[in-house]
């Protein structure tokens, strides 16, 4: 498998030293259908890349059944905990048939990313791109969440006789939802801190502080998805 690591989307168009200074970084994984390859609480050690077959990624909070957040395919990256320096995973990760992956010790990557800045920015960018179509999903359950607080507050805006809601409410339920799936996928949190009408302010947390995704959690996943409710919102800024 890890002779195939230069044709795969990940490592094309990177320079022949960059692969040569991550393929040694790397080994393989393979398991059967219904393994579980990590569980939420287990000490976080691997970032994966899934080659072949499928998983689940499975949440369980504390006051409520099992749910999948998402189904991994061929191309997905999977274990982001290991990479952040999360201590343990935040879900867990159920393969739904045999499955081929190359894993990445997650302090081994910090440690290049360290070492060599260029070629870590590069790869950890690539890494970020992966996960983001994961958060269409995110996207979708968000947008129902924001629709049903809409309702709630035109509800309460027509039955109240005092000040109406804020104008920026809804913005804060967005920041406040994003949050929480934010720290399903890796440990992190992001806090709305103030809008001005054109500046949205937010303090990222967690799992986020002193990671090297963290440019990409701030204009990927957050200010991506906040223009993409809001667009009047021109800039997002990390406090």
């Amino acid at each position: 498998m890890l002779d195939a690591l230069p044709r795969l989307p990940l490592f094309q168009g990177l320079e022949t030293a960059q692969i040569a200074l991550l393929k040694p970084l790397f080994e393989s994984f393979a398991c059967e259908t219904g393994t579980v390859i990590f569980e939420k609480g287990d000490f976080a050690q691997y970032l994966y890349l899934l080659l072949k077959g499928e998983a689940v990624i499975q949440y369980k909070p504390y006051d409520g059944p099992a749910i999948i957040l998402a189904r991994l395919r061929a191309g997905d990256v999977f274990g982001w905990s290991a990479v952040v320096g999360n201590p343990m995973y935040t879900s867990s990760i159920i393969s739904e048939s045999e499955i081929e992956a190359i894993r990445i010790r997650g302090n081994q990557l910090r440690k290049m990313v360290e070492e060599h800045p260029e070629t870590g920015r590069i790869f950890m960018d690539r890494l970020a791109r992966i996960v983001s179509p994961r958060w269409g999903n995110a996207s979708m359950q968000i947008q129902s969440l924001l629709n049903s607080s809409h309702k709630e507050t035109t509800g309460e805006k027509n039955m109240a006789t005092t000040e109406s809601t804020p104008a920026n409410d809804p913005l804060r339920h967005l920041i406040e939802n994003l949050s929480a799936y934010i720290e399903q996928y890796h440990g992190g949190t992001v806090e709305y801190i103030s809008f001005d009408g054109h500046i949205l302010e937010v303090k990222l947390g967690g799992a986020c502080l002193n990671c090297p995704l963290l440019p990409s959690t701030l204009h990927g996943w957050v200010a991506g998805t906040v223009h993409q409710f809001f667009p009047d919102v021109e800039v997002v800024e990390a406090k």
